[in-house]
């Protein structure tokens, strides 16, 4: 028995990371993959993966998923960063963890300072001395893990930034702090970034793939679970579109949802797959770019 389409929200998410865990399937292995290393007290752990394929998804979730109550979770999107300076953006890694803490762990932050961008330009290592010291005495014996999205982006410009700078430093931040841990995603292949790797030669390093099959029909059903039914045939086709993509997967079920609220229908079949189509492509033109 489904309810009626009519006037439902389309529960299918193109363009922006999944924040909510009831909305995100798949990637059991990357979280074990996660918590076994970070148990092992891996004090770096690397992820790389294509554009699209869920890596923002995969660090917003990481809290949920990885279960370890002596780690705090803070997830930095290093996005439109690539031409600020070092301390520009230690900066703003500080300012989301001041954020993190108080909003998401609900602790008393009050007495902990951020030194400004002028005075870290001049002193790097009030990053280190003063503004990480303090956060340490909040968290206490637990241990800080910073989930960097994007953090390819920044050796893209200037010099003054990831490759010749921030990368070394932050080697050396994981090195001296005992409770600090970073898990940086990369939207290249690690081959391609040789001083990355020369770096962190030593830190475990997963790819983020495409959706083992299960998991993609989980991603296909469950969100429109009630509302829309799908015949085994129109799985079969989006399955051979999308080839377990989790982006490309979303961008057919959107259509096909629109499509069905739009004639008031509940089934989906193999033959409205293939109908989508075009307008599939349509919609997720924005993440296609890439490809050409």
């Amino acid at each position: 028995m489904t309810a009626s389409i009519t006037g439902q929200d389309n529960p299918y998410i193109i363009g922006v990371p999944i924040g909510k865990p009831e909305s995100f399937f798949g990637r059991e292995d990357l979280f074990r993959f996660i918590q076994d290393n970070l148990k092992q007290n891996a004090k770096v752990i690397l992820l790389h993966g294509q554009r699209r394929i869920g890596k923002s998804s995969v660090l917003l979730q990481v809290h949920n998923f990885v279960q370890l109550e002596q780690f705090l979770f803070v997830f930095v999107s290093l996005e439109g960063k690539s031409r600020k300076s070092v301390s520009g953006v230690l900066y703003e890694i500080a300012s989301e963890i001041l954020e993190y803490l108080e909003d998401e762990f609900e602790l008393e932050v009050d007495g902990v300072r951020i030194p400004s961008k002028k005075d870290l330009q001049k002193e790097q290592e009030l990053f280190s001395d003063v503004f990480l010291r303090q956060v340490f005495e909040v968290i206490g014996d637990k241990n800080l893990v910073l989930l960097l999205d994007e953090f390819d982006v920044l050796g893209e410009h200037s010099q003054d930034t990831a490759s010749t700078h921030l990368f070394p430093y932050l080697k050396s931040l994981v090195d001296e702090q005992e409770q600090l841990f970073i898990i940086p995603v990369v939207g290249r292949r690690l081959d391609d970034m040789p001083n990355l790797l020369g770096l962190f030669h030593e830190a475990p390093n997963l790819r983020i793939g495409l959706l083992q099959k299960q998991n993609a029909e989980r991603l296909i059903t469950k969100p429109a679970q009630g509302v829309l039914e799908y015949e085994p045939g129109a799985i079969k086709g989006i399955l051979e579109l999308s080839a377990g993509h989790p982006y490309f997967t979303q961008v057919i079920c959107f259509a096909l949802f629109s499509k069905a609220r739009e004639e008031g229908r509940s089934l989906i079949t193999r033959e409205d797959v293939e109908n989508v189509v075009d307008k599939a492509i349509e919609n997720g033109e924005a993440g296609l770019a890439w490809f050409y």
